[in-house]
């Protein structure tokens, strides 16, 4: 696939940051260089291979993650009913990692992720559940640019996956290109107090 330098640096250092704080020229950086990747993409039986061991090492990731998050979230829930704290907040962030590609076009993703995601509420907004349900529903003509007889369009989606493609500014190309994942539950513990107010 030939790569353009400049749509390449503009995608990535885009990329880096939240939607949510990327401006309208970040935005059409990335929406500049995805047609490009794009109109060059070539579905292959390795990009299909690579993709359901994608998919499968998340969900396992997913499935660890789902269980100690159940386990701390118990824990913090005890320690707000003995007033040892007063509330909390329970992310989970997924990193997605290679240190070939991106690094070629901007050097400070050497040693980086190239791409995090943060769940505010991983287990209510994912699992309503107790147990970890291992797959999300996806329909093949959500996943633009797959035939519909590949082993990733016929496989269960963890959510993770799903995500990555359905909910994220990432090509088929750069989801092929995570060679690493993270993932990490960050717990903060809330402490805090009214000023009681002086009479005058």
């Amino acid at each position: 696939m030939k790569i353009d330098k400049e749509l390449e640096i503009g995608f990535i250092r885009a990329i880096q940051k939240h939607s949510n704080e990327r401006t309208e020229k970040e935005e059409k950086a990335i929406d500049n260089r995805n047609e490009y990747i794009n109109s060059q993409f070539k579905w292959s039986t390795k990009l299909d291979e690579k993709l359901v061991l994608i998919n499968d090492t998340l969900r396992e990731e997913e499935k660890k993650v789902f269980n100690q998050y159940r386990k701390i979230e118990e824990q913090c829930k005890l320690m707000v009913a003995n007033k040892e704290i007063e509330d909390l907040n329970i992310k989970v962030e997924s990193e997605y990692w290679n240190n070939k590609h991106y690094k070629k076009y901007d050097p400070k993703v050497y040693g980086n992720p190239f791409y995090i995601n943060t769940w505010d509420d991983f287990v209510g907004f994912r699992q309503l559940e107790e147990e970890y349900d291992n797959s999300c529903s996806n329909t093949v003509s959500e996943m633009l640019f797959i035939p519909q007889d590949s082993l990733i369009a016929k496989a269960n989606h963890c959510y993770s996956f799903h995500h990555l493609y359905d909910h994220t500014n990432l090509t088929w190309f750069d989801i092929y290109n995570i060679d690493e994942v993270w993932m990490e539950i960050k717990v903060d513990y809330q402490f805090f107090s009214k000023i009681k107010r002086i009479k005058t």
